[in-house]
């Protein structure tokens, strides 16, 4: 799943990779110190730079973003999450970038749709509502938070799923919907991004699957 991400920002024309590690993950670090170049290299593939940089305790995403806020201060950047994998289609982040305007700075975020009966193969979190731009772009304005039940939709919803094109202007809002708690959660700042400004989903090419949901590895690797 890792491999996905690092070869899919490659294929982006991202410059240099940062990756957010338990420094007690030695199997994972060796990994990233050379296999994966080497894995890439087999597909003709061109490895950005790669910075590793600590997160000593599973204290959230929020967290782990706020730890490369001093990298990522000149501009936009991809903050992406592994336990997405897409299939059927160009890689989610070159989907995004090519349905944005070069011009135009913007938030966006890759967007799947989830049909009756798909709910329990996904997190319960990030359902959008925005208004249609165009046949696969909308604006949107409102993400769900975190709830304890599961989805279990009666008509289709789209979800933004963990590809996004953020700016540095991320930062506040990540320290000013800080929840109190062992956990820093990356969701309510995106939620505030959301209700400040306008946020572009881009509706993806392809079957989305949440690996990091049990069912929805299950259904990955049958669809695979």
């Amino acid at each position: 799943m890792i491999y996905y991400a690092l070869r899919e920002a490659a294929l982006c024309g991202v410059e240099e990779i940062i990756v957010i590690v338990n420094p007690k993950k030695r199997t994972l670090i060796e990994y990233l110190e050379e296999e994966w170049r080497e894995e890439l290299g087999e597909e003709g593939i061109r490895p950005p730079r790669l910075r590793l940089l600590e997160q000593p305790l599973p204290r959230g995403s929020g967290d782990a973003l706020w730890r490369a806020r001093e990298f990522l201060r000149e501009g936009p950047f991809l903050w992406m999450m592994p336990d997405f994998v897409l299939l059927g289609g160009p890689p989610p982040a070159l989907q995004i970038l090519r349905a944005l305007n070069p011009l135009e700075a913007k938030s966006a975020v890759g967007v799947i749709r989830i049909e009756p009966g798909q709910g329990r193969l996904f997190g319960n979190v990030g359902i959008v509502r925005g208004e249609w731009k165009g046949k696969r772009v909308l604006s949107i304005r409102g993400l769900s938070g975190k709830r304890a039940e599961p989805l279990e939709p009666n008509r289709p919803l789209l979800k933004a799923i963990g590809r996004w094109l953020l700016l540095p202007s991320i930062f506040p809002l990540l320290v000013k919907h800080r929840q109190l708690g062992p956990e820093w959660d990356d969701t309510p700042a995106l939620q505030a991004l959301c209700e400040k400004e306008e946020v572009v989903g881009v509706l993806l090419e392809g079957r989305g699957f949440d690996v990091g949901n049990i069912l929805g590895y299950q259904a990955a690797n049958s669809a695979y």
